[in-house]
């Protein structure tokens, strides 16, 4: 590699052909910014640091075009006891195979997912993202007690609470009562 191109080799590209990638066996590895993957920044309380990868371009032996390799990063989540954020390692295995249509991607062998690249260009960042999401636990919870369990409250309280609370038809009743009288 040329010394200017060094330079950028850590950032991999956001648009890709991947049909040129395969031809050369091309190798892209280092980082994504995470500014550039919004759903993620929505669906976690903050992404800590960028996020890394590495892909490797190749045909398998029945020639489709397979990328395999992996993503990750650290993300923090917020912990569905104390509502705190918690860290966690996301690490995506990623196995694709890179087709053109819905109809090719069902002929691809099940240990490939089917990735549609759109004309000449294939959006790697999104279908990355895609990957971080589909690896994020359903729920944060911290390892350790985060919550005193006496904190945690059952049926007593709540039904204290529900008879004090007024029914809501009773205002309406005496309204009614009263507007029959006048």
């Amino acid at each position: 590699m040329a010394g200017g191109t060094k330079q950028h080799a850590d950032v991999i590209p956001k648009i890709v052909d991947a049909r040129k990638l395969v031809q050369r066996e091309q190798v892209l590895s280092g980082t994504v910014p995470a500014e550039a993957l919004e759903r993620l920044l929505a669906a976690v309380e903050s992404v800590d640091g960028d996020v890394r990868a590495e892909l490797s371009f190749s045909r398998d032996l029945n020639r489709h075009l397979v990328v395999e390799g992996g993503v990750s990063c650290n993300v923090q989540l917020l912990c569905q006891r104390c509502l705190q954020p918690k860290p966690e390692t996301v690490d995506a295995p990623v196995r694709w195979g890179i087709v053109w249509s819905e109809e090719q991607g069902k002929s691809l062998p099940r240990d490939l997912d089917p990735v549609i690249q759109e004309g000449e260009e294939l959006n790697l960042y999104q279908v990355l993202e895609d990957e971080i999401l589909l690896n994020l636990p359903m729920v944060a919870y911290h390892e350790e007690e985060c919550v005193a369990r006496d904190r945690f409250q059952f049926g007593d309280d709540s039904q204290e609470a529900e008879e004090q609370r007024e029914n809501p038809f009773k205002v309406l009743e005496q309204l009614k009562g009263s507007s029959g009288k006048s």
